[in-house]
């Protein structure tokens, strides 16, 4: 019998169903935690990532264990062919590896962000989301390891929850994988009409995208979960036997769309606005969680984390100190039960500070929409809101501070480059 390996997370909360649609499928399923590589020595024939909340979402979903030591082995069992597969927070692991789509190094080519209720062009809702919903396999029969016996066109029904669900990709990647039939699942109708809509598409994912495989079609990821249905993941995981009994044939070729450079500018407040910087009073998990990934990797540096509010405001205003009062007593940018705020960044000569903010802030509209309407604060414009990261390093030299930075940046560990923006604090 085929033996997979179930890969668990703290935080990992769909385990269980995923094994019981594994042994109803007829594989032998076992539950390895992050924390015992050395039982992947044994050997197993596949691998899934289940769904869950893998170190709490802390940073973003799926980043942490993104760059947890046991990926390291998955991504070497993913390149000698054998199937990976990963189910919502698992698609989120698997997309911030890099292992989907499948570009040359694994470089990171998309985002999962946070879902868009969109209905008529306007979106009607953000956030975490959970419904029944149905997908198509739009690739053809055979085209992974999820498919292997799945027509063309079938329709599987499964269960979304999640808040990070929308799939970002730049539209001339996801020509190439269209081309080469690496999406796989399309949300749809119970009668198979795909809809990129809400609430057919529950997520306001690109194209209404469901799921990719990478070229070789061993490593899938998808957001939906059939195992949470009775009797449901068999539908895929029957495909995922048949797959390893006997692997059809497919086309070897490689991507050849190129990331761009990203480019860190510097931070500039405009001339109507002002900054407000947002700590916890108490410990920062998420902070010390990145800090931790961090010095797991070899780099000694400790991390620290603000709120970051760029508040813009009309010309009424010429006392910032008088609307950051009645900003503070609004109670809507912070919780001064647990919170204090400045104005000013960190002055550490051994600290390199980033501004990462989400290109589309829903956060930050909606706090700006309830200081206009409930607060009467009409001299509030628009309102930014991102996460400033102090790394704060023991490294002398200016120079080599800076490439440590630098480096850390490109781990993606901070902000993933196509659902993020990220500047330096100067």
């Amino acid at each position: 019998m085929f033996r997979v390996a179930i890969i668990l997370f703290p935080g990992t909360n769909c385990e269980n169903e995923t094994r019981r649609s594994l042994v109803n499928a007829g594989l032998e399923a076992d539950f390895v935690r992050w924390n015992e590589v050395a039982k992947l020595a044994g050997g197993y024939d596949a691998y899934v990532l289940p769904g869950g909340f893998a170190y709490e979402d802390r940073g973003r979903a799926g980043i942490i264990a993104a760059l947890d030591p046991i990926m390291e082995h998955i991504k070497q069992a993913a390149a000698q062919g054998k199937p990976v597969i990963g189910i919502c927070n698992g698609c989120q692991v698997l997309v911030e590896t890099g292992l989907i789509p499948g570009l040359a190094n694994n470089a990171l080519a998309g985002a999962v962000a946070i879902n868009t209720r969109v209905k008529g062009g306007q979106i009607i809702g953000t956030g975490f989301y959970h419904d029944t919903v149905n997908i198509q396999n739009v690739a053809p029969q055979g085209r992974s390891c999820v498919t292997t016996n799945l027509a063309a066109g079938a329709v599987i029904p499964a269960t979304v929850a999640n808040g990070e669900g929308r799939f970002l990709f730049p539209p001339a990647l996801l020509a190439e994988l269209e081309q080469h039939n690496q999406i796989l699942f399309k949300y749809c109708t119970s009668a198979g009409e795909i809809i990129n809509e809400f609430p057919t598409t529950p997520n306001g994912a690109m194209w209404g995208i469901a799921g990719f495989c990478n070229p070789a079609g061993n490593v899938v990821a998808y957001m939906p979960h059939p195992e949470r249905l009775e009797r449901g993941g068999e539908s895929l995981f029957t495909n995922l036997r048949a797959w390893l009994e006997q692997t059809p044939p497919q086309e070897p070729y490689q991507l050849t769309y190129q990331p761009p450079q990203t480019e860190i500018a510097p931070y500039q407040s405009g001339n109507n606005s002002f900054q407000m910087l947002v700590d916890l009073i108490i410990t920062d998990n998420a902070a010390k969680t990145i800090e931790l990934a961090l010095n797991q990797k070899g780099y000694a540096v400790s991390v620290s984390r603000k709120t970051h509010y760029e508040v813009w405001h009309d010309d009424t205003v010429t006392d910032n100190s008088s609307l950051i009062t009645t900003l503070v007593d609004s109670g809507e940018l912070l919780n001064t039960s647990k919170e204090r705020y400045t104005t000013q960044a960190a002055t550490n000569p051994h600290t390199v500070s980033f501004l990462v903010r989400y290109a589309e802030d829903f956060e930050g509209k909606t706090i700006a929409e309830t200081l206009q309407t409930r607060f009467g604060l009409t001299s509030v414009k628009h309102i930014d809101k991102g996460i400033v990261w102090e790394l704060t390093f023991t490294e002398p030299d200016l120079t080599k501070r800076m490439q440590l930075a630098t480096n850390i940046l490109n781990t993606h560990i901070l902000f993933n480059p196509f659902s993020q923006t990220c500047h330096i604090i100067v």
